[in-house]
């Protein structure tokens, strides 16, 4: 497993915030994404908490929309944002034309109108602008050494409905191969430029290893809106967070792109 896929610069700033599954996946997405130039402004769907576009960005005018209120609200406080709007991208006012990006970050399949919200991206962007999008290959989760053993075993059936409720806690509403994403895509008036698979199974298993101890981020945020509730003390202990996690990567070995495809679409001149 290279331990490029995640880099501790990116990893000391996401650790306060977030718990060590969610980091894996989103640091080794900010490593994937900079292959490409991101212009301002840029739109980012989903955005969530803001953290990733404050690493990913920093320094170019970026306009953040996410449905989730409390989001929201955390985004601002982030100062990444130079606009925030609280809406549906399906159904949002939207300047016509005026985005040289738009990165949505694993948002798009809990969207059950996707062409809806490609449209009004599409939309948004300047003639020749382009979209980076990060969506989940349909069998992500079979890859998890739980799931992997339940068939090793002969309970293919549990693993399955394992697998289907892993992605129903999840809120996936699209959940293709990459025929299927292509075909989502030719729907809508791009031009797909670019599509491959990124992150790998190392980063899926290595997800699943930190799952269960994340799962107290996930109640905390719950309770208070955030992950986690003592950053300072979270930013001292990041390199040793950062070398348990290259450890679980190290471990997994497997750098096959098995999780998730990285989409680059461009709106025609």
């Amino acid at each position: 497993m290279s331990k490029q896929e995640i880099a501790f610069s990116d990893f000391e700033q996401y650790y306060p915030h977030a718990p060590t599954a969610l980091c894996i996946k989103e640091c080794a997405r900010l490593s994937a994404l900079r292959q490409f130039e991101c212009p301002g402004p840029i739109l980012d769907v989903g955005c969530g908490d803001g953290l990733f576009a404050r690493i990913a960005f920093d320094g170019r005018e970026i306009w953040g929309i996410d449905i989730d209120a409390s989001e929201s609200r955390w985004a601002q406080a982030s100062r990444a944002y130079s606009q925030i709007i609280l809406g549906d991208v399906t159904r949002a006012k939207l300047p016509a034309g005026f985005f040289e990006t738009c990165v949505a970050n694993c948002s798009l399949e809990h969207v059950p109108n996707i062409d809806g919200a490609l449209n009004t991206i599409h939309d948004s962007l300047k003639p020749g602008g382009r979209a980076y999008l990060f969506v989940p290959q349909r069998d992500w989760a079979e890859n998890m050494w739980v799931l992997q053993a339940l068939r090793a075993i002969g309970a293919s059936g549990l693993s399955r409905t394992m697998q289907e409720r892993l992605d129903h806690l999840f809120k996936h509403s699209h959940l293709y191969d990459e025929a299927g994403w292509r075909e989502v895509m030719d729907r809508t008036p791009f031009e797909i430029e670019h599509l491959e698979p990124v992150l790998s199974t190392a980063t899926t298993i290595a997800f699943e290893m930190f799952l269960l101890p994340s799962t107290l981020g996930w109640v905390n945020k719950r309770l208070t809106t955030r992950w986690t509730n003592f950053p300072g003390f979270r930013r001292r202990t990041a390199k040793v967070a950062f070398g348990w996690a290259q450890r679980a990567l190290a471990l997994a070995g497997d750098s096959e792109k098995t999780a998730e495809f990285l989409i680059a679409l461009r709106r025609k001149l």
